[in-house]
């Protein structure tokens, strides 16, 4: 039997003092403790034998993944299906004053649609898309992705075969945190939900297929 191993890793704090909702935006690097939780990736990474390491395009990612390849020796590759989704509020305030701008309600009507940015099934599309891509090139070894919130969780939840939920607050990704979904073979075998910096260990949240 074939163990192969995708970490899919949020990206570290951004320096972000304005609260905005940044999205796609460029311009929005790490701030300095974001900085310290990438490089305390790359140590916890160092002891693994990566294959490769990929990121999403955007500047935050990019430098998240930066020390976890230089650890391995490693480049880092660019891919764009990991990358932030879209949203229609980017560049607005990411806290209540997005509630105070009567343009944005039309984006609220359905509670249970996200429909204030890219629909959750063309995030699980192109997220699938990437974690098979990366497995197949990578039979029996470990590759680390660097992306962002919601596409982690919602990749989560497809590959585990659970439902697309409207609000996403009961799958953890946290800032930094390491989501780990192993495949035995060509089937998933179970998902491992680490804390770097606040828990070496993997966390209650660990669940398997069955």
């Amino acid at each position: 039997m074939t163990t192969t191993v995708v970490h899919l890793v949020r990206h570290a704090e951004v320096e972000n003092p304005d609260s905005i909702w940044y999205g796609h935006l460029e311009g929005f690097p790490l701030s300095a403790k974001g900085r310290e939780t990438a490089e305390a990736l790359g140590e916890f990474f160092a002891s693994h034998t990566l294959a490769a390491v990929y990121t999403s395009p955007l500047t935050r990612a990019q430098e998240t993944a930066m020390p976890i390849a230089r650890a391995r020796g490693l480049d880092v590759v660019v891919c764009e299906d990991i990358v932030e989704t879209q949203s229609y509020l980017q560049g607005q305030h990411a806290d209540r004053r997005v509630f105070l701008k009567p343009r944005n309600l039309r984006y609220f009507i359905n509670p249970f649609r996200p429909t204030w940015g890219e629909p959750y099934r063309s995030v699980a599309a192109r997220m699938v898309r990437a974690v098979e891509t990366m497995r197949r090139a990578h039979p029996g070894g470990e590759v680390v992705a660097v992306s962002h919130m919601t596409p982690i969780q919602v990749a989560r939840l497809a590959v585990e075969g659970r439902p697309l939920q409207p609000w996403l607050r009961r799958v953890p990704c946290r800032r930094g945190s390491v989501t780990t979904l192993e495949f035995e073979d060509d089937r998933y075998a179970r998902t491992v939900y680490r804390e770097i910096g606040t828990a070496s260990a993997p966390s209650p949240d660990s669940s398997t297929s069955g």
